[in-house]
């Protein structure tokens, strides 16, 4: 049901001229101030929007919301700030001289292998990687891999010839990219700030294009975002409008720094300052532990409802696990009793939350178990937006082949699919279409199944090289041609291969759920297997499909989603705020108070906190420690 703007979300929306900060506090509606401010703007106006947000849940929640106003795919870009500088490398990346849209190695694995390739293509670093112990060399590739990471985000270029060993695994790591004609995640900043840099009448462009610039959740800048955005305006471009929330920065992991939004935007830019902070979301209850967490975070409406808080401790973490699912179960049992919850209570209403994946091990064993026993508790793990978190061979080849169709030049992922089906190294032919090189590995095959469900693959990306409007077909065909030979097996082997078929369904599955959203969303003549690809990896084209029940999820993954009813278990030192956390303070203690700011404020009705005084761990049973979060409530 829609609210009316208060007084002070009007002066936001109709706010026109200079660089303007919104603080807003969860629960204040700053998305729906966004986008009435955005579509005021349109429906005034003739000119371009330019709308950043950090995820691609806000930029969906955006466009939806913007629906109704007329050409607005072509008067807006909505988006995240990287499927942006994307959109600028892809149209103007000649200027850097890139000669063709570079391929997206987004993943951790895919960065590891580029590293031990440069050690194994120069013989002073391979010597340095192979002198240290195993423990060393997994240690040594993540301190190289940050090291890189870091670089990047604080826009400085590898160079030649560095004497400093990094510096040299470096530049050897961004040559073996460009070889492959690909880039990284942290590139994609990099490389939009250089175009601009280089070719200021390119940033030009886009000034004169975008009269007016939103960054959500501006909170998580960190300096490569910071500078783009500072870049792109030059002096020059004052109708910026920055929203965020300082009680809400997590990833300061990742460089991340609310002075870009507090202090640097305000200096850089003048913006005037104003305050969302009443939240229309959550109880009361809810929002007396977050005035708790962060003193005077949130003004509480007076018709807010009471909701509930309740704060449990157990003996162990089996105990709390039963107690959160005996609650769960009583909750439904009386689910519409409760005049503050719209609608009757289900299990899509009801979120478990933790820090970490591990702390729901007790949780997930008593779900399963009271669902052998006929409970009918669904529920499901949340998840980020990687698609390539496949459960079948058959389909993560699939997937690596279209690497390969998309760039011939991918001799990565065309190692990766001959390691898979356990045969040695064939280089790419690069004068050879992506196709024909996939055809070569099909000579080699000696195992007969490997070799029949190899050559399904071979018609499946033979006729999406035809034409990427065949990909529908071409993944029907694939899903038609392995039930066949499934049901052709003999029943003991087909009895014992049942599991595998599910697998390669439920993949074939996701793959069609990708293209449906990406075939909606994307303009007919942007629609390439490369693009496609690349929103795969951006995230762009995630939907969650077939998820259904009590959601099971990380405080990182359950950012800007809420829900009527949340637990959030596993509230002990060490868990929440992390140890690694609290051995480090500073700024990653902060962080670790953010999200439990953040797990809080997404419950909007009732809020349980649970801890165990003892967690069954491989040592044994351990005594912990309430969470110094926790302490902070004790006065409730």
């Amino acid at each position: 049901m829609k609210y009316k703007l208060s007084d002070i979300q009007e002066r936001v929306k109709l706010h026109t001229d200079g660089a303007l900060l919104v603080l807003a506090g969860a629960g204040s509606g700053k998305t729906r101030v966004l986008t009435e401010r955005i579509k005021t703007l349109l429906e005034t106006g003739t000119y371009h929007i330019l709308a950043l947000t950090f995820t691609n849940k806000a930029a969906e929640e955006m466009k939806s919301r913007l629906e109704d106003v007329t050409d607005i795919q072509d008067r807006a870009f909505i988006g995240t700030i990287h499927s942006f500088c994307l959109e600028i490398i892809n149209k103007q990346g000649y200027a850097i001289g890139l000669k063709e849209v570079p391929h997206f190695f987004d993943k951790e694995e895919d960065r590891k292998s580029i590293l031990i390739d440069v050690f194994d293509s120069n013989i002073e670093l391979k010597n340095i990687y192979l002198n240290k112990v195993d423990k060393e060399r997994r240690n040594f590739i993540y301190e190289i891999l940050d090291y890189i990471s870091n670089k990047k985000k604080n826009l400085i270029e590898a160079i030649p010839n560095n004497p400093d060993i990094n510096g040299l695994i470096y530049w050897e790591y961004q040559e073996l990219l460009k070889k492959q004609n690909a880039i990284d995640f942290d590139d994609v900043i990099f490389l939009a700030y250089r175009i601009l840099a280089d070719r200021p009448s390119i940033a030009k462009i886009y000034r004169r294009l975008y009269k007016y610039i939103s960054i959500d959740e501006a909170q998580d800048l960190n300096f490569a975002q910071y500078e783009f955005i500072k870049l792109l305006c030059n002096g020059e471009h004052k109708n910026v409008l920055m929203v965020g929330d300082i009680n809400q920065s997590l990833f300061h992991f990742n460089g991340s720094d609310i002075k870009y939004m507090k202090d640097l935007f305000k200096k850089d830019f003048g913006a005037d300052t104003i305050e969302l902070k009443t939240n229309y979301r959550s109880s009361k209850a809810v929002l007396k532990i977050a005035n708790k967490i962060k003193p005077d975070s949130t003004t509480i409406d007076p018709e807010t409802p009471e909701g509930l808080f309740e704060l449990k401790s157990f003996e162990t973490d089996k105990d709390e696990a039963n107690w959160v699912i005996d609650k769960i179960e009583e909750l439904l049992s009386k689910k519409n009793e409760f005049e503050e919850i719209e609608g009757a209570i289900t299990l899509d209403k009801i979120a478990v939350l933790a820090r970490n994946k591990f702390l729901f091990q007790s949780i997930d064993f008593e779900l399963k178990k009271r669902n052998n026993e006929g409970k009918k508790l669904d529920y499901f793990f949340k998840k980020g937006t990687d698609i390539t978190d496949l459960g079948s061979e058959l389909m993560i080849l699939f997937d690596l082949g279209l690497s390969i169709l998309s760039n011939n030049q991918d001799q990565l992922h065309y190692s990766k699919i001959q390691s898979i089906l356990g045969f040695s190294k064939i280089d790419l032919l690069n004068n050879e279409s992506g196709l024909e090189n996939l055809k070569k590995i099909s000579a080699v095959i000696d195992n007969e199944e490997s070799q029949v469900n190899y050559n399904l693959l071979i018609d499946a990306w033979t006729l999406i090289d035809k034409g990427i409007n065949n990909f529908s077909t071409a993944l029907n065909n694939l899903e038609k041609s392995i039930k066949t030979i499934y049901e052709e097996k003999e029943d003991a082997v087909k009895e014992d291969a049942v599991i595998e078929l599910d697998k390669i369904f439920f993949d074939i599955n996701s793959f069609r759920d990708l293209w449906k959203t990406y075939s909606r969303n994307t303009k007919v003549e942007l629609k390439t297997l490369s693009h496609f690809k690349t929103q795969i990896a951006l995230g762009i084209t995630y939907i969650e499909n077939n998820q259904k029940g009590i959601t099971l999820g990380t405080v990182h993954s359950v950012k800007g989603l809420e829900y009527p009813i949340v637990f959030v278990i596993g509230m002990t030192q060490g868990a929440f705020p992390d140890f690694r956390a609290i051995q480090k303070g500073g700024n990653e203690l902060e962080s670790e108070e953010n999200a439990f700011y953040v797990a809080v404020t997404r419950a909007e009705r009732f809020l349980y906190l649970t801890y165990p005084k003892n967690r069954e761990t491989q040592y044994g049973m351990k005594t912990q420690k309430e969470s110094e979060f926790i302490e902070k409530l004790l006065d409730i």
